[in-house]
């Protein structure tokens, strides 16, 4: 398929983007705070899905969904920001057109998708140059401490 918009990025989760160092040093306490009042969740991802015909992405469950839904909205409000909806998901591929999508999806459709693991932290990155990802992970903020 070529190179698209999340390649070289590692399986994440975007919970809350900030466009810089010091806009992270105005919130970080109160990110901490909210991440005391987390319980950490087993979630799990069981399906492929798609945004139209941009990003084609894995979703986890109807209950790990939620519970993630949850997270990203509640910080979101918790240092003051406005957010309309949440979907958490993993991305495989953005930036797609729907010939690139339908590759997508064909290429994929065999793959059994079934993961879990213990959502018990906030991993903090900050964008490295080299791989044009957010990929240097900066600090990590562990629910319910």
């Amino acid at each position: 398929m070529g190179w698209f918009g999340s390649a070289n990025s590692d399986a994440h989760i975007t919970i809350i983007n900030l466009e810089n160092e010091l806009k992270l040093g105005l919130y970080i306490n109160q990110i901490k705070d909210f991440c005391k009042t987390i319980i950490p969740q087993k979630v799990r991802f069981d399906s492929l899905d798609s945004f139209n015909y941009h990003t084609f992405f894995i979703s986890p469950d109807e209950k790990s969904q939620l519970y993630l839904n949850n997270i990203i909205t509640d910080i979101h409000k918790s240092i003051g920001f406005d957010i309309k909806n949440a979907h958490a998901h993993m991305t495989i591929a953005r930036g797609l057109n729907a010939e690139r999508m339908k590759k997508a999806s064909e290429q994929f459709r065999a793959t059994e998708i079934n993961f879990e693991f213990i959502c018990d932290s906030i991993h903090v990155r900050k964008f490295n140059e080299k791989t044009k990802q957010y990929s240097d992970i900066v600090e990590i903020i562990y629910f319910n401490k």
